[in-house]
């Protein structure tokens, strides 16, 4: 029986033929290898934001942030020691000039109070006395001056009847001269007499003021502890919101203690701090836009501290509309202060890498299809809180990612998944 031996020419095709197959399939293994080992690194299109560059108007802006601050504000002090009462408002009730905000007392105010009353009224009463005696005085002075004038007219009326008697040699000259004597003597108390009722009214008038002086003072003082003994019940003294108690019942307070605080909230400011690099560009009368809350209020820049405090400068904002139930003072306020508007520039919202204006930054620009992102190197221009003007490195309608890619700024091109 005769064996069939295999082709030797066959065997050696084979095995050329799994040589080559052995060779390609390596080849495609290094090449897979040093594919997977040299392809761009990959990010999650979740991990990123883009932005796309547009030609428009950019609105050159920087931003601050501060509080509202009330322009009309009143510490409320008591004016009288005492303990409190009763307290009649909180915090955020709104209150008119003569609302009572506590109520207070002190025994001791009271009883002095009366007692200057008691000194007062009998201080009255000793001077309406006195006012009496002065009259009574008066006339008695009159009443002196009309006797010794009487008496002086008679003693002269008999002097010149002795007189007419004795040059006919009837009257002794002895008897003459004594009566001429006490002519002389009542003239002299007649002229005392009218100088005594001369000068005393202004003995009176003295004598009244000195009595009225003690009278208006103590009137004085009774009036300065009845304002002290009302003061006793500490009224706002203006129109507003309260915005702090600081007094406990049964609490005793010395008088100058600050028991409460009052705004105005219908005039607020907002006062920002400003970087002292970007408050060189700040004006007065500059737009500004002020966040609040979720609120958007406008304004503008009425004064800018001359001072740089902590690198801040504080900038003064009046608000336009102060109507707004929600405002209050010391809200926080992110405040935008407008410094132009530019038109017809290229602008990209603000990459979060970026510091200023007028810088160089590498930002990654999206290529069509969106899997990949090439780096550029992009030109800035003037820069706002938002939006960022590009100058050179990107053109309209290109997309790029503003996200921070710091870890990837030596990569030249990222794949997106």
């Amino acid at each position: 029986m005769d064996i069939k031996l295999p082709d030797p020419q066959k065997r050696r095709r084979a095995r050329l033929i799994a040589a080559i197959a052995a060779s390609v399939g390596f080849i495609a293994l290094l090449a897979t290898a040093w594919a997977l080992a040299n392809r761009p690194p990959a990010i999650d299109r979740d991990d990123i934001w883009t932005a796309r560059v547009t030609r428009g108007e950019l609105v050159h802006e920087i931003s601050a942030s501060g509080t509202l601050v009330a322009l009309e504000l009143r510490a409320v002090t008591n004016r009288s020691e005492g303990v409190v009462e009763a307290i009649h408002v909180l915090p955020g009730h709104v209150v008119k000039p003569d609302d009572v905000l506590i109520e207070m007392s002190s025994p001791a105010l009271e009883e002095e109070l009366v007692d200057a009353r008691w000194q007062l009224a009998a201080a009255e009463a000793e001077r309406k006395l006195s006012e009496m005696e002065s009259e009574n005085r008066y006339l008695d002075i009159v009443a002196q001056l009309a006797s010794a004038e009487a008496e002086y007219t008679t003693a002269r009326l008999e002097l010149e009847a002795h007189e007419e008697l004795g040059d006919e040699r009837i009257t002794p000259e002895l008897e003459i001269e004594r009566v001429r004597l006490r002519v002389q003597q009542l003239e002299r108390r007649m002229e005392a007499e009218r100088a005594r009722l001369a000068s005393y009214s202004g003995y009176r008038q003295a004598q009244e003021d000195a009595q009225r002086s003690k009278v208006e003072q103590l009137r004085d003082k009774v009036a300065r502890l009845e304002s002290r003994v009302a003061d006793l019940a500490v009224r706002a003294g203006m129109h507003g919101v309260v915005q702090e108690v600081d007094a406990k019942e049964g609490e005793r307070l010395q008088a100058g203690h600050a028991v409460a605080r009052i705004v105005n909230p219908g005039r607020l400011i907002a006062r920002i701090g400003v970087s002292e690099r970007d408050a060189a560009l700040v004006e007065d009368g500059l737009p500004v836009r002020l966040e609040v809350g979720r609120e958007i209020v406008v304004g503008h820049v009425t004064r800018i501290d001359p001072t740089v405090r902590d690198r801040l400068v504080t900038v003064d904002v009046t608000l336009d509309d102060t109507g707004r139930a929600q405002l209050r003072p010391d809200l926080s306020v992110l405040a935008r202060v407008e410094l132009q508007r530019v038109d017809d520039v290229l602008v990209l919202d603000r990459p979060v890498g970026l510091r200023g204006a007028y810088e160089t930054l590498e930002l990654f620009r999206l290529r069509s299809g969106g899997d990949r992102a090439e780096r550029v190197t992009v030109e800035t221009g003037r820069a706002s809180a938002r939006q960022v003007e590009i100058v050179s490195g990107l053109d309209e309608d290109d997309v790029v990612i503003i996200a921070d890619l710091s870890e990837w700024a030596e990569q030249p091109v990222l794949r997106i998944r």
